[in-house]
């Protein structure tokens, strides 16, 4: 507080002789008397230049003290305000760490033409790892709030957005990411946790690690694969779902091929080359799955062994479903001839 003097009485150049020294001014006192009006007019003087300075000290102290307490009050404010964006970024991204997407949704909402996957999809995701809230900034009702986390060993940093309204921070960034299915034939199904990724509406991941639900039917098996969600929109989240047949199917697919270049050897236009050693792959690979047709296309590969030069072919092989999924007929292609007339074969 700064310091102050009192300024010196004044007195009239008229009196003739110079007044006592005063004494201290004695404490200002609310009831104090005023002085009478009978007496001496230095008395007088001196009693208003007490209240004056009394009430000039007063006003200075109060004059000084408002804006210093108004700024400590803004400082605690701002303070408070800062704390309890941080407290509910991490809260967010907590309940995303712990797998309760329950809570996440709560928080911030899904929006659009989109739906959150049921709880158990991210239960039974590798959760992120360290997650932290690393820089907020509030300027009024409107903050951001700065998060970082962990997902499969890559560190990932992202920005929400958030507003105060009635006095709490409400998020409206969600890191629940659109999983992109369009690369997937639309006669597969693929499965998290039991739960269909592929629907009418896209569904949406919250951060962590994936496995695609292995399942396995009469012909083709579907899944396996290990895929990851990090949150971040400029990284989409496309997972590549692997379809493969039952081993029986396959093994029936490659003899009816290693059949139909016998076959094709006896007839005339056959593009391989006749009488030469064959090496059939191990594996038939699914092309094409057409639920309305009920039909699974494989494609069955072999390389030729004898020189001059080596050549690779492969044979289309269709099994027709009946309405349990079960082969019900097989049809071939001619050997290097993909997409050609097909003949009922095995």
């Amino acid at each position: 507080m700064p310091e102050f003097e009192m300024p010196p009485a004044v007195e009239p150049a008229a009196e003739a002789a110079p007044a006592p020294p005063s004494p201290p001014a004695p404490e200002v006192l609310e009831d104090e008397a005023e002085p009478d009006a009978s007496a001496p007019l230095a008395t007088r003087r001196r009693f208003v230049w007490k209240h004056v300075v009394a009430a000039g000290v007063l006003g200075l102290v109060v004059g000084v003290g408002v804006p210093a307490t108004l700024e400590i009050m803004d400082r605690a404010t701002a303070a408070g305000a800062l704390e309890d964006l941080r407290s509910t970024a991490l809260a967010y991204v907590d309940a995303i760490a712990r797998g309760d997407s329950r809570a996440a949704s709560d928080m911030v909402p899904i929006r659009g033409l989109a739906y959150a996957a049921p709880p158990q999809v991210l239960a039974s995701a590798r959760p992120i790892e360290v997650p932290e809230v690393e820089v907020v900034h509030v300027e009024g009702d409107r903050g951001t709030a700065e998060v970082h986390y962990r997902v499969q060993g890559v560190d990932v940093f992202r920005t929400m957005q958030a507003e105060r309204v009635e006095g709490r921070w409400q998020l409206r960034t969600s890191l629940a990411e659109v999983v992109d299915m369009s690369g997937l034939d639309p006669g597969i199904r693929a499965e998290v946790a039991g739960v269909q990724l592929t629907g009418f509406l896209p569904i949406m991941l919250y951060p962590g690690v994936y496995r695609v639900d292995e399942v396995a039917g009469p012909v083709i098996v579907v899944g396996g694969d290990v895929f990851t969600v990090d949150g971040d929109p400029r990284t989409p989240a496309a997972p590549r779902v692997t379809v493969t047949v039952v081993r029986a199917v396959g093994e029936r697919a490659i003899a009816l091929a290693a059949a139909q270049v016998d076959s094709c050897w006896e007839r005339s236009g056959c593009l391989v080359p006749r009488g030469v050693r064959l090496r059939f792959d191990d594996l038939a690979h699914v092309v094409n799955v057409d639920p309305i047709a009920r039909t699974v296309d494989l494609a069955v590969g072999f390389t030729t062994l004898d020189e001059p030069g080596r050549e690779s072919f492969d044979v289309q092989v269709r099994v027709a479903l009946d309405e349990h999924d079960r082969p019900l007929r097989w049809e071939c292609g001619q050997p290097g001839w993909f997409a050609s007339r097909l003949e009922p074969c095995g």
